[in-house]
């Protein structure tokens, strides 16, 4: 995908700060997962837990999942397509039967990590129409790129701050 070169129009530079803040941040999560993530023992990766009882590792897992397959592929519809559809799924833990308890933690952060600078690479160019650009889920009704991008950060955000719980003691 190529996309001009965004264009600025006066009085609208606080919004592109923060568009530009959320990419950065967007593109560093994966890496401040991996973070922290290493500051708990590996073995605790399967036993730790949260309240839904899945351990660590799941929690990565699941993260990666929806990442990959749900909203990676949302935001390019909304890229490359003209008010598409956007696939709704029955829960939010509909992945959860794709999980392998014994795929290597370092596998799927990579592939999430992968996934993730993909699209900031589709995101960077975006100039303020694009950000704009709706498509419409069943559940949710039409929503913007841009909430589709903030959706996106703060879910693994969500799940990041479970992490980080478990580090601290804080998880069973």
């Amino acid at each position: 995908m190529t996309f001009p070169k965004p264009t600025v129009v006066p009085g609208f530079e606080q919004l592109y700060d923060y568009r530009a803040r959320l990419l950065d941040r967007l593109e560093q999560q994966p890496a401040e997962f991996a973070a922290v993530l290493a500051g708990i023992p590996e073995p605790e990766w399967h036993t730790r837990q949260d309240d839904r009882g899945r351990s660590l590792h799941h929690i990565a897992a699941h993260v990666r999942f929806l990442e990959t397959l749900a909203f990676r592929p949302r935001v390019r519809a909304i890229l490359t397509e003209a008010n598409p559809v956007l696939e709704a799924y029955p829960s939010h833990h509909w992945a959860d039967d794709l999980y392998d308890p014994h795929e290597p933690m370092a596998a799927l952060l990579t592939q999430w990590s992968r996934a993730r600078a993909e699209m900031v690479q589709w995101l960077r160019p975006i100039d303020a129409a694009g950000w704009t650009r709706f498509g419409f889920h069943p559940p949710s009704g039409a929503r913007t790129l841009q909430w589709w991008v903030e959706r996106t950060y703060s879910h693994a955000r969500e799940h990041l701050e479970e992490v980080r719980s478990a580090r601290l003691g804080l998880g069973r």
